[in-house]
C-alpha cells in the first residue's frame, strides 16, 4: 500500500472517529428523528436519560400516578416533555392526581386518561382552561394507560364523596382495549392474542443502528426515520411524515401500529374491551343520576382522522377506518344508553383544515392550542351551572 493511500485512509479514519464523537457530545440534544436516534445510541433510550415515568401499574386501574411529584419531567414522545405535579385528594388517597387538595366545594369533576391528565404543562391543558372559561371550579381525576371500568373506580372512590353537579367523562377509542387490557392484568380473562414472538438476534446493521451515532444519523438522515428502536418502542414509532400549514411549518408523523391495533374494532380484544365499557358507562350513568348530578362524554378523535387529507394518502382509507371504528363505536354506545356525548371531531377538524397544528408532532396527544380549541368549544357546550 502506497503512503499516499495510507495517510487518505488515517484522515478518512480520524474524520469518522471525529464526526462519530461530535454527534455523541451534540447529537442528543438535536430535534426531530436524528436526535430521537442519537439519544437511544448514547443512552439506550430515544428519551432523558434521567425520565421517571409518573404512572405506575395499579391492579384497580391498570396504571395509576404516583403521589407527591413536584415538576417531574415526563415524555409523552421523543418529542414532548412536560412537567407534572401530583397529589392526593384527600390523605391517605394512594393516588396522585394533577389537581389541588380538595378543601371547598367542587362544581364538576373530570375523568379520564392521558388525555385528560393532558401531555402538554397544567397551565394549557382543556380542564385547567375551561375551569377559567366555564368559571367553575373543576377536579382533574384523570389518570395515564386507563379505560372505562378504571374510570368508574376512580369515579365510585374519589368523584362520589363529592357529589359534583357536572361530571365531564373524557373517552379516546383506546379505552376499550385498555378494558381489555385491564381485565387480563388482574387475569379476570385469559387474553386472545398471543403474544408477540421476541425479537431475532441482532445482525451487524442492527448493531451499528444500537452502537454508532454516526451511522445511525446517516441512516436516519436517509431513511426519514430511526430503525433501530427495539420491538417495545417500535410500536409508537410514526413511520410517516407530511408537512402542513400556509407555509408547510408544521410537521405530523403517521402511521403508529399502537394506535391501529388500539383503535380496531374488528379485534376481538377490543370487542370484549367494548362490552365492559358498555357496562362501566351504565354504571356510572346511574351513579351520577344518583346524586342528582349531570354526566357528560368528550369524545377524542385520533390525529389521523381530523387531518384525513393528510393521512389518507399516506396510510390509506382502511387504515383510517380501522382508526375511526373505535369512535364511531362510541358514538353508537351514546344513543344507545342516551349519554350526552360532544365529539370533538366537531372542533378539531375545521381548524385542523386551515392549517392549524392542534397535535404533538410525534405523538397521539393535543399540543396546547388543541387543547385551547377543545376548552373554547366545550365551554359553549356544558349544561348550565347548577344554582
Amino acid at each position: 500500500m502506497s503512503k499516499a493511500l495510507r495517510l487518505i485512509l488515517i484522515n478518512v479514519l480520524l474524520t469518522l472517529l471525529i464526526a462519530e464523537a461530535v454527534l455523541r457530545l451534540v447529537g442528543p440534544r438535536l430535534p426531530g428523528q436524528v436526535g430521537v436516534a442519537l439519544r437511544y445510541v448514547t443512552t439506550g433510550s430515544p428519551y432523558d436519560q434521567q425520565w421517571s415515568p409518573a404512572w405506575q401499574q395499579n391492579r384497580d386501574h391498570y396504571y395509576a400516578l404516583k403521589p407527591g411529584l413536584t415538576d417531574s419531567l415526563q415524555y409523552g414522545s421523543p418529542g414532548v416533555q412536560f412537567r407534572l405535579t401530583t397529589r392526593e385528594l384527600w390523605e391517605g388517597g394512594g393516588i396522585g392526581f394533577r389537581a389541588p387538595v380538595v378543601d371547598f366545594f367542587v362544581d364538576g369533576v373530570v375523568v379520564g386518561d392521558s388525555f385528560g391528565l393532558c401531555f402538554t404543562e397544567q397551565a394549557d391543558c382543556w380542564v385547567d382552561r375551561l375551569e377559567g372559561l366555564a368559571q367553575r371550579r373543576l377536579v382533574n381525576l384523570s389518570q395515564p394507560v386507563t379505560g372505562t371500568r378504571s374510570h368508574l373506580r376512580i369515579l365510585q372512590d374519589f368523584g362520589a364523596p363529592l357529589k359534583p353537579p357536572l361530571v365531564i367523562w373524557q373517552f379516546f377509542g383506546n379505552d376499550f382495549n385498555d378494558d381489555y387490557g385491564l381485565a387480563v392484568f388482574r387475569q379476570e380473562i385469559a387474553p386472545v392474542e398471543a403474544a408477540a414472538a421476541p425479537p431475532e438476534a441482532p445482525d451487524a446493521a442492527l448493531w451499528l443502528r444500537r452502537s454508532s451515532a454516526l451511522y445511525a444519523a446517516l441512516e436516519t438522515a436517509l431513511q426519514g426515520r430511526y430503525l433501530g428502536l427495539p420491538s417495545s418502542e417500535a410500536l409508537f414509532a410514526k413511520p410517516y411524515t407530511v408537512r402542513y400549514g400556509p407555509s408547510s411549518e408544521h410537521i405530523l408523523m403517521l402511521g403508529g401500529q399502537y394506535e391501529l391495533q388500539a383503535l380496531d374494532m374488528s379485534r376481538e380484544a377490543n370487542q370484549i374491551g367494548y362490552e365492559m365499557s358498555r357496562n362501566a358507562f351504565a354504571a356510572a350513568q346511574s351513579l351520577v343520576a344518583g346524586w342528582g348530578g349531570q354526566m357528560v362524554v368528550v369524545i377524542i378523535p385520533t390525529r389521523e382522522e381530523v387531518y384525513h387529507t393528510l393521512a389518507a394518502p399516506l396510510l390509506g382509507e382502511d387504515h383510517l377506518l380501522r382508526l375511526q371504528s373505535a369512535r364511531d363505536a362510541m358514538l353508537a354506545l351514546c344513543d344507545a344508553l342516551a349519554l350526552v356525548c360532544h365529539d370533538a371531531y366537531e372542533a378539531l377538524q375545521p381548524r385542523a383544515a386551515l392549517g392549524e397544528a392542534l397535535y404533538h408532532a410525534d405523538d397521539m396527544h393535543l399540543n396546547a392550542r388543541g387543547n385551547q380549541v377543545l376548552a373554547e368549544w366545550l365551554a359553549e357546550r356544558l349544561p348550565p351551572a347548577a344554582p
